[in-house]
């Protein structure tokens, strides 16, 4: 979402209640991702030390006044419904679950979401951007490297930017952080570069994809 002071927020809408489980016949990347477990990391972040997450809010969105009758992408204009019940919905453009059938309801119209600040434009903040060494393979048959090279580990302490510093056990500190929220793919890591200094300074943000 953008804001009139070009502000950006990452949306994400209730899809699933909250006491909804995931259907155990779902593969990983066929899950919803819950809105609520967005500002649950933060807080977990918070509470572990790391303050490494961007803030997260949750929030009550009026999906007819604050996006429909606002936006001005006519595309997910186009997908505003009314459903059978008198709820307003819509379900955006997107490769997966976006159709009448996954929709994204509000009651009738206040629809509760997660909004965590976007990252400052490239010109403000300097960061670079790692895939995870852990990535999942996003195959239903081919498994990752680090599911099947019994010396993963070992090639990997050995790989840039891992082979210096403390960059590897920072990351690990967020590796700690998904297996406590099982969010079950972790795809990527984003460091800030400082200016001064030419070098990663710190770890800035997970960042799934």
């Amino acid at each position: 979402m953008s804001f009139p002071n070009y502000g950006q927020a990452l949306f994400k809408p209730m899809k699933q209640e909250r006491d909804e489980e995931t259907n155990y016949n779902f593969y990983y990347f066929s899950d919803f991702e819950r809105h609520n477990a967005e500002i649950a990391a933060f807080h977990l972040d918070r509470v572990l030390g790391y303050r490494r997450i961007p803030p997260v809010v949750g929030r009550l969105v009026d999906v007819v006044k604050e996006i429909k009758d606002v936006t001005t992408d006519r595309k997910l204009a186009r997908t505003f419904f009314t459903s059978p019940v008198g709820n307003v919905c819509f379900y955006g453009q997107c490769s997966y679950y976006c159709s009448t059938e996954h929709a994204v309801c509000g009651r009738p119209r206040d629809l509760e979401a997660s909004l965590a600040v976007m990252l400052p434009d490239l010109s403000l903040a300097v960061r670079r951007t790692w895939r995870s060494p852990w990535r999942r393979s996003y195959s239903r048959s081919k498994l990752a490297k680090w599911e099947s090279e019994p010396d993963y580990c070992s090639t990997v302490t050995k790989t840039q930017p891992f082979n210096k510093g403390t960059r590897l056990v920072d990351f690990i500190d967020l590796v700690i952080l998904d297996f406590l929220m099982t969010p079950l793919k972790l795809q990527c890591v984003t460091v800030a570069t400082s200016r001064r200094r030419g070098c990663a300074d710190n770890l800035l943000a997970e960042i799934p994809e």
